[in-house]
């Protein structure tokens, strides 16, 4: 993103350093032209993006590359942010900016950091009670320090926190249970509480990393796939 508007030396002016393209063309030869377009929807505002001028020189010399649909989308994008900053402020609004440039290389973060944690996916009886209660407390502290680097309300933020919740509502459901001891018995009913408590932990984390790999475009391990619906039958 580029500002193309600015102070100047003299208060009583301003700089602007971008210009109003067309996304068709307004004559015929000229890039993206429309024949079907009426001479009013040449002129109309709708056919119009903002760009600044490396931009609106780069989309008209390769308009291959630059389709009318793309140029629409960079409008919609723009104004939705200029939108933003109108009620959230700009260093608010450039924050929230900054965090979905970064929000792919986070998600990557997060799936990556699940993946490292067998607490996930191996089998039941494989797993020490206490080594899972290490296990999720050390992701649990991962995502919150994650979540201490994204504005409240960010679509990441979001699944961090819900992620987070999850593992709350695990412990909250075993905290009766002296994990240190416990080990895995079918006739014992705090182990079976223990087990029915994991296996909803791993479902409902399936479901939401599925959500973010799908958001984002990540491919899973297939340990984690294993718990994720969405993806079990790929």
């Amino acid at each position: 993103m580029k500002l193309t508007a600015g102070p100047h030396s003299d208060d009583a002016k301003s700089l602007s350093t971008g210009h109003a393209a067309h996304i068709h063309a307004a004559a015929p030869n000229g890039p993206r032209y429309d024949p079907t377009q009426s001479p009013a929807q040449r002129k109309a505002i709708t056919n119009g993006v903002w760009l600044c001028r490396v931009c609106g020189d780069i989309v008209d010399k390769d308009a291959a590359a630059h389709t009318p649909a793309q140029l629409r989308q960079w409008k919609r994008n723009h104004e939705a942010i200029i939108a933003e900053v109108g009620t959230k402020g700009y260093s608010q609004s450039l924050a929230l900016i900054q965090t979905r440039r970064a929000a792919p290389t986070l998600a990557k973060q997060v799936i990556a950091m699940l993946e490292n944690h067998r607490v996930f996916w191996v089998s039941f009886d494989a797993e020490f009670p206490e080594r899972v209660r290490r296990s999720l407390d050390k992701v649990r502290s991962q995502l919150t320090r994650l979540r201490g680097g994204l504005p409240d309300g960010n679509g990441l933020d979001q699944i961090l926190l819900s992620l987070t919740k999850t593992i709350h509502t695990f412990f909250n459901e075993v905290e009766h249970s002296d994990l240190s001891t416990l080990r895995c018995n079918g006739n014992d009913p705090e182990w079976l509480q223990f087990r029915d408590a994991l296996a909803t932990l791993r479902k409902s984390i399936g479901l939401q990393i599925g959500n973010l790999a799908s958001a984002y475009d990540i491919s899973l391990s297939e340990d984690l796939r294993r718990i994720t619906p969405t993806l079990a039958a790929w």
